[in-house]
């Protein structure tokens, strides 16, 4: 299992999700055909493609489409720096919210309208893309692309007009990599001469539909089935998951100490389902989209943090299919932890 306190991978460009698995116009910035190379942005920068890292590779849940380490941003018009929120999105998509798409206007309408800036990411992750290969440059499957796109984005906040200090996370199934990402220890190094690499990677707050707060076989089965099946369990999901060592957990990586994680709202579109599961009776379920991911979670940041106020889910068929009801009020529980910006007073 992955511990927060592990060593990063040294090089910057090197995250079937889960445990078992614009109304802004854009305008183009757009990296050249077959390239992606991280330049520093031009003032008022926006639109699609944009690049923060240089790494490419086939997306198996999107038909082996090669993608590349590239953000949407849609700009709010403002002459102070905005607040960001940057989206992380589920197998089957890609970073790509058509104005028309009920995603659309579930996510960057209202923030927009909200004064927030908003950035979709494309990204790799631990689990979906284990067949990714270890490299000398890259030790391990990927698990920091949100992490890399915070930084290169916080390092182009000038030309992007938002404020560094205002910087949220939302993300859906596997975009929940954002509860994980958002958990892990700093990756800035002030010491560095890459100007990216200067940035923080941590954010005020998360917010996450059907997240999966660990990655490994072996804690689902002690947290979620009964004690007779577990070792049956944890067997056919390494099999299953060659690098399963790598994967990590969010649970695990929990910290409230001099630097405390963040504030997090946790959503899932099934109940709860409160008591141990046979092998039997897990099959029948959805283990990736499992609703005890959340109470999980937020007991552990209870039991660390003294209080159950800084982790909050709701567990409720209402949510299923219907992002305009999973994602109602993100924006406000993000506001509810802006921070003053640098020019005093708070955005927007």
């Amino acid at each position: 299992m992955l511990g927060k306190d592990e060593a990063m991978p040294a090089a910057r460009c090197r995250l079937r999700i889960g445990l078992l698995c614009a109304a802004a116009a854009l305008v183009l910035f757009a990296a050249p055909a077959g390239a992606c190379t991280p330049t520093p942005l031009p003032m008022g920068a926006q639109g699609p493609d944009l690049c923060y890292a240089d790494r490419t590779w086939s997306e198996p849940t999107l038909g082996g489409r090669e993608l590349q380490q590239q953000f949407d941003f849609y700009r709010v018009p403002a002459t102070t720096p905005t607040p960001l929120i940057v989206w992380a999105h589920p197998n089957g998509m890609s970073k790509a919210l058509p104005a028309n798409s009920p995603m659309h206007q579930a996510l960057v309408a209202p923030a927009l309208r909200a004064g927030f800036s908003f950035a979709s990411v494309e990204f790799r992750h631990p689990v979906t893309n284990e067949a990714l290969a270890n490299s000398d440059v890259d030790p391990r499957v990927p698990h920091y692309d949100l992490a890399y796109a915070l930084q290169f984005i916080r390092a182009n906040a000038e030309a992007l007009n938002i404020d560094k200090r205002n910087v949220f996370l939302v993300g859906q199934s596997r975009g929940t990599l954002a509860v994980w990402t958002a958990l892990q220890d700093d990756l800035r190094d002030p010491d560095s001469t890459d100007p990216v690499a200067r940035q923080s990677t941590r954010v005020n707050a998360v917010y996450a539909v059907n997240a999966q707060t660990t990655y490994s076989g072996a804690e689902f089965a002690e947290r979620f089935i009964v004690p007779a099946d577990r070792a049956k369990f944890v067997a056919a999901f390494n099999r299953q998951h060659p690098k399963h060592a790598q994967f990590g957990s969010a649970i695990a990586s929990v910290s409230a100490g001099q630097k405390p994680d963040p504030p997090l709202r946790l959503i899932y579109d099934s109940p709860e389902v409160g008591r141990l599961l046979t092998l039997e009776q897990i099959s029948q379920r959805d283990p990736i989209h499992y609703p005890d991911f959340g109470p999980a979670l937020c007991t552990t940041y209870a039991q660390a943090f003294g209080n159950s106020a800084r982790c909050t889910y709701d567990a409720d068929s209402r949510y299923q299919g219907d992002p305009g009801a999973a994602f109602a009020g993100y924006v406000d529980f993000f506001k509810r932890h802006l921070r003053p910006s640098a020019s005093g007073g708070e955005r927007p």
